[in-house]
């Protein structure tokens, strides 16, 4: 498996947009990419930090940021209540259904409208024991047709083994910030 770079998505919308035929499905294309080479580099664990979340703002919705940020404060509600004496309530990675995480990423095919787009996102884990899988990356439009830009929103987690993440990214952190409510 590749690990598609930005940059040559970059020149594929440049190359689009000069014959008059940008889509949005190569914007957020792009914007998909852009996120997994943040998610990669960083691999994190758990509800992401402020200098992540900082990291990932950009790229994601306000309404994702925000989740993030309110499942973050109750995780340390959490660690406080109990004395860090209980892990926290989510572990490993949880941008993708492996808890390890992707070591690797390609972006397929993006289908929706111009205001919201889900695009495959084939993942992979290289180790002893290579492991395959296919999330969905939600996408929303921020700003108009002329200045719109593609947004993290959400993941629907496709991984089919026995202990993959289920659900949706937005599920999980709404599950914690629940608990602490």
């Amino acid at each position: 498996m590749r690990t598609l770079r930005p940059l040559l998505l970059f020149a594929l919308g440049f190359m689009l947009a000069a014959c008059g035929e940008a889509k949005p499905e190569a914007d957020a294309l792009r914007a998909a990419a852009v996120f997994y080479d943040i998610v990669l580099s960083a691999r994190s664990s758990g509800v992401p930090d402020a200098d992540m979340r900082a990291r990932l703002r950009p790229v994601i919705s306000s309404d994702l940021d925000s989740l993030l940020s309110q499942a973050a404060e109750a995780e340390r509600r959490h660690t406080e209540r109990v004395n860090n004496s209980e892990p926290p309530y989510l572990q490993g990675d949880i941008f993708s259904s492996l808890f390890e995480g992707a070591t690797a990423y390609e972006i397929g095919t993006c289908d929706g409208d111009e205001r919201r787009m889900q695009c495959e996102a084939m993942l992979a884990h290289e180790a002893e024991e290579p492991v395959q899988w296919t999330d969905r990356l939600v996408l929303v439009a921020n700003g108009g047709p002329e200045d719109r830009r593609w947004l993290v929103d959400d993941i629907l987690y496709g991984g089919d083994w026995d202990f993959a993440s289920k659900g949706t990214l937005k599920s999980s952190l709404r599950a914690v910030i629940a608990e602490e409510e």
